[in-house]
């Protein structure tokens, strides 16, 4: 019954849509002060009332309208020149590829209200790991991954270094919960170890890395110790993945729910697509010679 309604509704907005002079955007009624013109071509002062939302100084006021009927005047000219100087074909092709660009902007339009009102964004976790399974090669990593936790502190502070340090490398629940405890204490943290961060990344954040080169940071079960001018990095390699391996679940979990949200709304619209020509073939709208 849903189906049925949504297609009535389409065969009524597309009846609407045809009937019409074809797509034609209804021309503004335009009266009161003209402040420009070029031509035949006339820019009003009531044109201009929007661009002055929250400006109070008189004289920003003007320099907007100025700058803006320059604008405007610069753009009629050349479109004036334009239409004066084109060829009658390339007017042909440029006002095809205008109209074709003006449908499609409706029809996609239309479509993406439509996607949005009768397609489930929600994903199950079961559909996701499907999916997963079914598809592991499509996700090979191209860059390494890391997994690991990080502590910055000031490098002449009182934190106690080995013992942060061990409770880094026992990286256990209550260790964890040891040093958040004490995360006054520190400039920085992060310690969800159940995340994967692309090697780079770890770089971008910690550029004194680089120099160490990638063999000596990607190992299991590492504790790193970096310095820059102010601080001291203490940063806990806790597993790692190689290029060309298969990437975690969890790490391409939002591009399958995007792959899965796309293949839903292909199918809807195509779906669709068919219910409408066959509705319309039904009532007498559209009629194939």
């Amino acid at each position: 019954m849903k189906k049925y309604w949504i297609i009535v509704g389409l065969l009524s907005y597309f009846s609407l849509f045809f009937s019409c002079d074809y797509l034609h955007l209804k021309e503004k009624d335009h009266t009161g002060e003209v402040i420009a013109s070029v031509g035949d071509k006339k820019l009003y002062k009531k044109d201009l009332e929007s661009l002055y939302k929250g400006v109070t100084d008189p004289a920003d006021s003007a320099l907007i309208a100025n700058n803006f009927i320059e604008n405007w005047a610069k753009k009629q000219i050349f479109l004036q020149k334009a239409a004066l100087n084109l060829s009658s074909d390339k007017e042909s092709e440029l006002t095809k590829m205008v109209n074709e660009y003006r449908e499609d902007l409706f029809i996609n339009s239309y479509k993406e209200a439509l996607v949005s009102q009768n397609v489930d964004s929600l994903v199950s976790d079961q559909t996701i790991t499907d999916f997963y399974q079914s598809n592991q090669t499509i996700f090979r990593l191209n860059e390494e991954l890391v997994k690991y936790k990080e502590l910055i502190f000031r490098t002449d502070s009182d934190v106690d270094v080995k013992e942060v340090k061990k409770l880094l490398m026992q990286n256990t629940r209550e260790s964890t919960t040891q040093l958040l405890d004490d995360e006054l204490k520190f400039v920085s943290l992060q310690l969800n170890d159940s995340v994967w961060f692309p090697y780079t990344g770890l770089l971008q954040k910690n550029p004194m890395l680089q120099t160490q080169g990638k063999s000596k940071i990607l190992s299991k079960n590492k504790l790193i110790t970096a310095k820059d001018s102010v601080n001291t990095h203490l940063i806990f390699i806790e597993d790692f993945l190689e290029r060309n391996k298969i990437a975690p679940l969890n790490y391409v979990k939002p591009v399958i729910k995007q792959i899965i949200f796309h293949q839903k709304k292909l199918t809807y619209i195509n779906e669709l697509e068919d219910q409408l020509i066959n509705e319309a073939i039904q009532q007498n709208i559209y009629k194939k010679y």
